[in-house]
């Protein structure tokens, strides 16, 4: 009778053990797939940026921003990235460095394919970022030739009108990612008149009182992968490279004296595998005189 007992015992703990392992593997499982939707679920955001000195050939335009890809790939070769982006019906794309990874998945194939597909969409302008400043010169200037003859404009440390359909024009800068801790800006903007808008494409946001100093009107900036991790419903990020812990700016429209910023959270992860409560970003800036 005794041992009858004992055995209908461990038939119950193993029943309860098999239970719990059961429920830890549905947690985990649940786990996992909540955090592929936050590194591979795309989320879309607007912003309307209002200048009484937008032209009035620009009224309206639209501006897709994207920014550190970091050598990812969405679905099978992008398509769900790409329809996202085409359905914005973007007058213009800027790309804001960091789309080739400098750290443990370098993969200049994977960012071909993107520069490839990005072009048939819409005028793309491409500066870069602080990994492809640590890749080999000689493969990056291949890379390079290789994005330019896809139809990208890679725009190092110049000035490019921006024309319209009614002939007004906008100016867009792009700086080199080494250009941006020199002089470089102060001195372009200081030959201009400022009868213009400016737009500028930096990867790093961190900077934002030098280009506001020079006057440029609005700004498109990655660089900081929206804190990485986000504290959930105050919409906080964890930790920024060159702002370190809770930064400032990682997402999002700020205003610097007359300079606006457009932060983007980016696409990808760089040595740092995953995001949470941190979802890939495009962002489309429409302009307007307001």
């Amino acid at each position: 009778m005794e041992s009858t007992k004992v055995s209908q015992d461990c038939v119950r703990g193993t029943k309860r053990s098999w239970k719990w392992r059961i429920i830890r593997i549905i947690i985990l499982v649940l786990l996992l797939l909540f955090l592929y939707w936050n590194n591979n679920a795309l989320s879309v955001t607007q912003y309307l940026y209002q200048n009484p000195e937008v032209p009035q050939g620009f009224e309206g335009y639209r501006i897709v921003h994207l920014s550190d890809l970091h050598n990812k790939v969405f679905g099978g070769e992008n398509e769900p990235l790409l329809e996202q982006i085409a359905a914005l019906d973007p007058d213009l794309i800027v790309l804001t460095g960091d789309f080739v990874d400098a750290s443990n998945h370098t993969n200049y194939d994977k960012a071909r394919l993107f520069m490839q597909q990005i072009s048939k969409i819409a005028p793309s302008y491409y500066v870069l970022g602080n990994h492809e400043q640590l890749l080999p010169e000689e493969e990056m200037q291949q890379f390079l030739a290789d994005v330019v003859s896809y139809g990208v404009h890679h725009v190092q440390d110049e000035m490019i009108t921006i024309s319209a359909e009614n002939g007004d024009s906008l100016q867009l800068i792009g700086l080199s990612n080494r250009s941006l801790y020199t002089t470089k800006l102060k001195t372009m903007m200081a030959e201009e008149s400022k009868e213009a808008l400016y737009l500028l494409l930096a990867h790093e946001p961190q900077l934002i009182d030098h280009y506001a100093e020079t006057g440029v009107d609005l700004v498109f900036s990655g660089h900081a992968h929206g804190g990485q991790f986000r504290i959930p419903f105050v919409n906080i990020g964890i930790y920024a490279p060159d702002q370190g812990l809770f930064p400032n700016l990682v997402e999002g429209m700020h205003t610097v004296q007359n300079t606006t910023i457009v932060v983007s959270r980016g696409l990808g992860n760089s040595a740092f595998p995953f995001r949470l409560f941190n979802r890939p970003e495009i962002v489309c800036v429409t302009l307007s005189a307001g």
